[in-house]
């Protein structure tokens, strides 16, 4: 068995800050992009330029090293740099170059579509192109109206699929990614994700379906607003990614699954961000046994090192139907298709998931450790790479912090640590591959982050 990662990643000294970000070098940069980008584009930069990845960090122009727990929004699940999957990308561009594949296939493309189907639910037999995950949740959103005839699809609030017209409607993770497009694009219905500490619900009533999620679809969605009929199905993070890093409860699948069989509604798992090991399983379906109609991939799924998505589906979906247009240029170019084969392979032949379980664990007890040290923390979770901080105003209302969050991220900044500061949650996303030493001594800055943030907040 081979080791997880090059020994030559364990040397880089991270974090390592020797100016105070921004630098000037970085700052240059950072001017030059806001001078003429999208006035929008600039919100969300964090406050430095990338020179150089390698791992698990982010050197930037002036020599600061970060510990990278954002890992390009989920995308670059083995390390940034891996050789394993760059030289089989090169060598395809070389071999290749650009190539539509809706037009002219290669082996490449048999190769990946049998070998995701060897590895994903037996109930998905058939693939589709797509370039990035958001195309893969349109694709899907597609085939689900033609499949049942049917036009409304269910999703949940706290989910991401895209930021699309399409796909932001079908999303509601906050209001201002759908603002001004949910009007244009009817055939949407939305219900509280089965979230824990978030969701509405009380419980699972008497005599119902054993879920208080899917007793409210049953009991009100339905009664009150929806024809059964006139759904096609169920648009659903196995885990949420962006919303909060959240898992359902055991209950949710088998009720949500039976609502899907009595009403003929497909089921479609976003596994975009959940997928390629980032849950602690190759595919987070697999926690719970779900056999879905439809799977949607993307970002980690071309290795951190070409762009490519991929719809999975039945044969309902995929092989009755023939007649939807779902062409894509840049689909499955046969770089991204060798780089998407590579990555498989690194999942086949090292501990990935072990080394995931390892770093839940560790995320576990000092997520523990912070929230029993700090009234402003209501609630953390750790769902393999997939952890999560949310912080409060008040531990009895769990008032959101948004403040308070977006201060914690940027003083991580500052002690040379990334992480992803959400619309509802600091998440925590580390390389699946990152030794648990390396996440603990994260923590221990994370944990001197919010002392720092909570000291200068007065609370």
């Amino acid at each position: 068995m081979s080791p997880l990662y090059p020994p030559a990643w364990n040397e880089i000294e991270a974090p390592s800050i020797v100016a105070e970000p921004p630098g000037p070098k970085s700052r240059e940069i950072l001017e030059r992009v806001g001078r003429t980008a999208y006035a929008g584009l600039t919100s969300d930069i964090l406050p430095f330029a990338v020179a150089d990845k390698a791992g698990w960090t982010v050197t930037d122009p002036d020599g600061n090293v970060f510990v990278d727990c954002i890992s390009a929004s989920a995308s670059v699940p083995l390390g940034a740099g891996r050789r394993e999957i760059l030289e089989p990308a090169l060598a395809a561009v070389e071999r290749f170059g650009n190539e539509d594949s809706h037009s002219l296939v290669t082996e490449l493309t048999a190769e990946l579509g049998e070998r995701l189907l060897a590895v994903a639910p037996k109930s998905l037999t058939r693939f589709e192109f797509a370039l990035s995950g958001t195309e893969a949740v349109e694709i899907a959103v597609k085939m689900m109206r033609r499949a049942t005839g049917r036009p409304v699809i269910i999703g949940f609030h706290g989910s991401y699929h895209g930021e699309s017209t399409t796909t932001a409607a079908l999303g509601a993770e906050a209001n201002e990614i759908s603002s001004g497009l949910r009007a244009l694009v009817p055939g949407f219905a939305h219900v509280p994700y089965p979230h824990a500490y978030r969701s509405p619900l009380k419980g699972a009533r008497p005599g119902g379906s054993g879920d208080a999620t899917v007793d409210f679809i049953r009991d009100h969605l339905l009664f009150h607003a929806l024809d059964p009929g006139d759904v096609a199905g169920v648009v659903i993070e196995p885990i949420l990614g962006s919303g909060g890093c959240v898992a359902p409860p055991d209950s949710f699948w088998p009720a949500l699954t039976e609502l899907c069989r009595e009403h003929d509604w497909l089921l479609c798992a976003d596994e975009v961000k959940s997928g390629m090991g980032r849950s602690g399983h190759l595919f987070a379906v697999e926690r719970w046994g779900v056999e879905p109609d439809l799977m949607c991939l993307g970002k980690a799924l071309g290795g951190g090192v070409m762009p490519i998505g991929a719809l999975l589906g039945s044969e309902r979906v995929l092989g009755e139907i023939d007649d939807v247009p779902t062409g894509s240029t840049w689909a499955w170019l046969p770089g991204s298709c060798a780089a998407a084969i590579a990555t498989l392979d690194v999942f086949a032949s090292e501990p990935v998931l072990e080394n995931v379980a390892a770093l839940e664990a560790v995320a576990t007890e000092r997520l523990g450790e912070l929230r029993d040290r700090h009234e402003a923390i209501g609630d953390v979770r750790a769902e393999g790479c997939f952890q999560a901080i949310e912080f409060v105003s008040n531990r009895e209302t769990a008032n959101l912090d948004s403040a308070l969050q977006h201060a914690v991220a940027a003083e991580m900044v500052q002690r040379g640590v990334l992480a992803d500061s959400s619309s509802t949650s600091l998440n925590i996303q580390p390389s699946l591959v990152m030794p648990p030493a390396v996440l603990g001594d994260a923590y221990d800055i994370i944990g001197a982050a919010i002392e720092a943030a909570v000291a200068s907040s007065g609370r």
